[in-house]
């Protein structure tokens, strides 16, 4: 579930508006960022890392002043020195830029919308390395719909890239996404969803979190991107029960997938399999 036009122009509206009530320092970077967008408070955090350079994640008043002025906030010298030391308890003269993002997501992302966020990002991230990644999304999100696959003027990997750019910064497209940037960009979504309960909807239908993920099977494309896990402990993508007739049974044919049998009964007769509705 990416940011709608929608959502932006919701959440923008909303941003301003907040800005101007508030006196809080933090609040009104918060409301600054978003005034830019769902993904601003994530492209406050991608500026904050580009100046740890010793990797250590801290950030001196200096660096902390330069990262809010570059992505082109408007706070004068006061409300950065006050945001500041709300942060720096310890009067160290740094602060955690982890610990600045997740005050400045504040309650955009509740404890229930970010245990939503986290099921999301744990799900796209299939490899477990912490970040997605284009293969990640393979066998996650489905491109074979999209009329550019259909014609062949984009490929798999092109859409997919595409699509991750959505959460990615615009200044620094790497094409990995860490689990801070995805809270961060749905921070700005969540802020724009009043009600916990059409957040959780969205959420859900958008990654499918009822259902199991989908592992991918090598070269093998599936026509739809659902998979079927089987008794037999293989994995079998099965396309989608599209258009016409018939009792919702296909036979069990795996011709050409390297690697796999189809299950047989004791006579050796080939098994039929229940596709899902799609």
């Amino acid at each position: 579930m990416a940011a709608t036009s929608r959502h932006e122009a919701e959440l923008k509206k909303k941003a301003l508006e907040e800005v101007k009530k508030t006196n809080d320092p933090i609040e009104k970077i918060r409301w600054q960022c978003l005034s830019r967008g769902a993904a601003g408070i994530r492209d406050l955090g991608r500026v904050f890392r580009n100046f740890d350079d010793s990797g250590d994640q801290q950030l001196d008043y200096r660096e902390f002043c330069k990262g809010v002025r570059d992505i082109g906030l408007n706070l004068g010298k006061h409300d950065l020195e006050a945001a500041f030391k709300q942060i720096d308890r310890d009067k160290s003269g740094s602060i955690n830029f982890d610990e600045f993002l997740i005050k400045i997501r504040g309650n955009t992302l509740n404890k229930k919308r970010t245990v939503l966020v986290e099921k999301a990002f744990n799900k796209l991230d299939q490899n477990g390395n912490g970040t997605i990644e284009i293969d990640d999304l393979k066998g996650v999100y489905d491109v074979t719909q999209d009329d550019r696959f259909k014609s062949g003027e984009m490929s798999e990997d092109e859409l997919l890239r595409e699509f991750l750019d959505k959460f990615d910064s615009p200044d620094n497209k790497d094409g990995t996404v860490t689990k801070e940037e995805f809270l961060s960009y749905y921070a700005g979504i969540s802020a724009s969803v009043d009600n916990d309960a059409y957040f959780d909807l969205m959420m859900r239908r958008a990654w499918r979190l009822d259902e199991p993920t989908r592992p991918k099977t090598g070269s093998f494309k599936p026509n739809i991107g659902y998979q079927s896990p089987e008794p037999n402990g293989y994995t079998l993508s099965l396309p989608s029960l599209g258009g016409g007739g018939g009792n919702n049974r296909r036979d069990f044919k795996i011709q050409g997938l390297k690697g796999l049998k189809p299950r047989t009964n004791a006579k050796g007769h080939v098994l039929t399999t229940p596709l899902p509705l799609s």
